[in-house]
């Protein structure tokens, strides 16, 4: 079965990665980015469990490089029958009982023209066998043009929560956070730390996603902190919580720490504005003091050159990669550092 799927920008080469982890038989067709083609046996069930991915569709159809076709002439390709609906496995419509059509180009939504929008519903009804509900489908079939000149057809097979709704302002998305929890490949055996845990999106995750020794997680605003403290109920396994200043942990022992994953404050902490650099130094500081040898730190921040520049007066650390990324419309880095030494 073939598949697409969308990811957060800048992050192909971990997607990438974290699927030839997770499936054996993966064979990646074409690699965008923030968008992965491939083909896989694994279940449907299996591609929705993805939480590194934003939203997967099972592929109908991928145009060729530089064929450059708009929405509404894929719409016009599939109802002049020179570009068909793949049949389906008998179980991809499982539980489902309606659509609709979604139309984007470069990453904006665009409108159909009334009759074509119809006559592609009513093509669409009859292959699928699904009722057409403009308002709330049970899935989607998109037509997708990108800026690379390739374009796509495909049955989306995940549903994104609202995270307007379900999410507080600032919290990282579960995409995000378990991007992060990959890249410090974790072991059963590590013990976990994130001093900036906030509402508890990383914590969260790793508990949820990935089987480690411990997670320790730490906020300093009361209001935050009392929130984190009901999310994490629902966690089955350990977690230890702890309200602190979390650039002087004293309550934590040196080189008790395999792994840090944290996205520590961009300009703004306890509702007061800091000196960052003095800030970003004395984090350094407690992490080189916390983590254990050949451990690692990954952090996300939009600080990006004070960042760098502060790591050079750490020789324990050693930076292994960088990716660029967009975190609610704004630039910032993730971080993957090695400390080489603890002193």
């Amino acid at each position: 079965m073939k598949y697409y799927s969308t990811f957060i920008t800048g992050l192909q080469e971990v997607v990438g990665k974290a699927l030839k982890g997770y499936f054996d038989d993966i064979k990646i067709v074409l690699m965008l980015d923030g968008l992965v083609v491939y083909e896989t046996n694994r279940s449907i069930k299996q591609i929705k469990d993805l939480r590194f991915l934003n939203n997967s569709f099972i592929t109908f159809h991928v145009s060729k490089k530089g064929d450059k076709y708009s929405p509404p002439q894929l719409i016009n390709k599939v109802i002049q029958q020179s570009v068909s609906i793949a049949n389906l496995p008998s179980n991809a419509l499982q539980d489902l009982f309606s659509f609709r059509v979604i139309a984007s180009s470069e990453n904006q939504l665009v409108s159909i023209d009334k009759k074509l929008l119809k006559d592609i519903e009513n093509l669409l009804s009859k292959k699928l066998k699904l009722k057409i509900d403009r308002s709330n489908p049970d899935t989607e079939v998109w037509f997708l043009a990108r800026r690379e000149g390739y374009s796509f057809i495909g049955l989306r097979i995940t549903k994104t929560p609202n995270y307007e709704k379900t999410l507080h302002q600032g919290e990282l998305r579960p995409e995000l956070a378990n991007i992060m929890c990959l890249l410090a490949e974790l072991k059963p055996q590590d013990v976990i730390l994130d001093p900036f845990a906030g509402y508890g999106a990383i914590p969260l995750e790793c508990a949820k996603s990935f089987e480690v020794n411990k997670i320790i997680a730490g906020e300093n605003n009361k209001k935050v902190f009392k929130i984190l403290q009901e999310k994490i109920k629902i966690v089955k396994q350990g977690m230890v919580v702890g309200r602190w200043n979390a650039l002087n942990l004293s309550s934590l022992t040196d080189k008790s720490v395999d792994k840090i994953i944290t996205d520590p404050p961009w300009g703004i902490y306890n509702n007061k504005t800091q000196d960052l650099t003095s800030f970003y130094k004395q984090m350094l500081i407690e992490f080189n003091r916390l983590v254990k040898s050949n451990g690692l730190t990954v952090i996300l921040t939009a600080q990006k050159d004070m960042l760098e520049n502060l790591m050079k007066d750490f020789p324990a650390f050693k930076l292994l990669e960088r990716y660029d990324v967009l975190v609610s419309g704004k630039k910032a880095s993730i971080y993957k550092i090695k400390v080489l030494e603890n002193k």
